[in-house]
């Protein structure tokens, strides 16, 4: 039986914190006014998102020197294009930036565990002019034919990931290999001042790890962009790297204390995208949402504790999301470098915005590693948990299965 059947919590429409329409999507809106410091703060913020930061000593550099010397991207928007989902593999090859390897050892706090004793919590595959990287990750996917009851058949893709050119020998054979795609950022604000009975400690990643947004921030700029925050002083370079670890750090960080400020509102303010105007719903689609159980982690509706003088007094936000965690089965789980897999619960993705994403991706990529091409895909992979709401999908007719899949594009 599904274990997240809670009743979903009912909200008048009034009461709703409004999604935005990003009329220019490289100028994306806040989601309430901003005047004053708050607007040069977010606009501010914005600048530092979109900056390639440059190696140490790089003439002219000035404030956006740093990275390195291992990293995966040099900017935020390199991955989370103007706070967007990041684009997974269109196939077999080379893993894309915005899919980002981590690597998490034995032992150790449940919030933030080792890494790698060798290649350290994230497995860095640039490094800066002088350094070389950690080695190259690379995904093959195996075609699986899924059929539904009805006797239609659907693709899906099986991924496999292998190591090559590993600058400092093998991984460590228990060392758990975890790829993620940079997920939207769209109304992470919001989703920091949810109210969630009986929730995770974190609200934030695939798998909450990350407490805060300031959390989930530093963590990125020290792991993946090799930055230092006061946060987080130091990057992921580990002992076993001698190259690396024997750079002295800047002081003050990299990544002063006003930058950092600025890019967290800029995070913390960012609006919700409205779907496309052209995305019309046909009947009876939000009622197969609820009625087949979707809506019991995907709920539509979560009450928020917003800060006062931002401009609004609503109190509930929609982001088809309950925010814990769920065990999707062991097709979803991540593997050990030993081909072993751990069972790993996953954070219920919300679904705001999904309506622009499709509006505007040609080839979008779902579910925490981007093997599913599609909406209808990432359901097709839910199990365990999950796995009565996917049957119930599967037993509808076709015409149904149109009709749900076309109201996801109206979140």
């Amino acid at each position: 039986m599904l274990a997240c059947v809670a009743l979903v919590a009912q909200a008048p429409a009034a009461d709703l914190v409004p999604r935005q329409a990003f009329t220019n999507h490289r100028d994306p809106p806040p989601w309430t006014a901003l005047t004053g410091a708050d607007a040069a703060a977010y606009s501010l913020g914005h600048e530092v998102f979109n900056t390639g930061f440059l190696p140490a000593g790089t003439p002219g550099a000035g404030r956006r020197a740093g990275v390195g010397p291992l990293y995966n991207g040099a900017s935020c928007d390199e991955c989370h294009n103007e706070g967007a989902h990041g684009r997974g593999p269109d196939g077999d090859g080379p893993v894309p930036d915005a899919l980002v390897v981590e690597l998490e050892g034995r032992g150790g706090p449940v919030q933030d565990p080792p890494g790698d004793p060798v290649y350290g919590r994230v497995f860095n595959p640039a490094a800066t002019p002088g350094f070389e990287p950690e080695g190259e990750v690379r995904v093959s996917y195996q075609p699986i034919e899924h059929a539904y009851p009805d006797g239609s058949i659907r693709e899906l893709r099986r991924p496999t990931y292998s190591f090559s050119g590993l600058r400092h020998g093998p991984l460590a054979p228990r060392t758990l290999v975890k790829p993620r795609i940079a997920p939207p950022l769209f109304g992470d604000g919001l989703l920091q001042a949810a109210q969630v009975k009986d929730g995770p400690r974190g609200r934030f990643g695939w798998q909450a790890a990350a407490l805060s947004v300031r959390d989930q921030t530093t963590r990125a700029f020290s792991r993946e962009m090799g930055l230092s925050t006061s946060d987080r002083p130091a990057d992921d370079c580990t002992a076993a790297e001698t190259d690396c670890a024997g750079q002295t750090r800047a002081t003050p960080p990299e990544v002063s204390d006003e930058l950092l400020q600025a890019v967290l509102a800029f995070e913390q303010w960012l609006a919700v995208p409205k779907p496309p105007a052209t995305a019309t719903p046909e009947p009876g689609g939000e009622r197969l949402f609820r009625r087949i159980g979707c809506a019991g982690c995907h709920q539509p509706r979560l009450p928020v504790a917003l800060p006062s003088g931002r401009g609004t007094s609503a109190s509930w936000i929609a982001p088809y999301s309950d925010l814990k965690l769920h065990n999707l089965g062991p097709e979803l789980a991540d593997r050990e470098v030993s081909g072993e897999p751990r069972a790993s619960r996953w954070r219920t993705a919300p679904l705001w915005g999904l309506g622009y994403r499709l509006g505007r991706e040609s080839r979008p990529t779902f579910l925490h590693d981007g093997r599913a091409r599609s909406p209808e895909e990432a359901i097709l992979w839910h199990d365990g948990e999950a796995a009565v709401v996917r049957q119930r999908f599967e037993h509808l007719s076709a015409a149904e299965r149109a009709a749900l899949l076309n109201f996801l594009r109206t979140l």
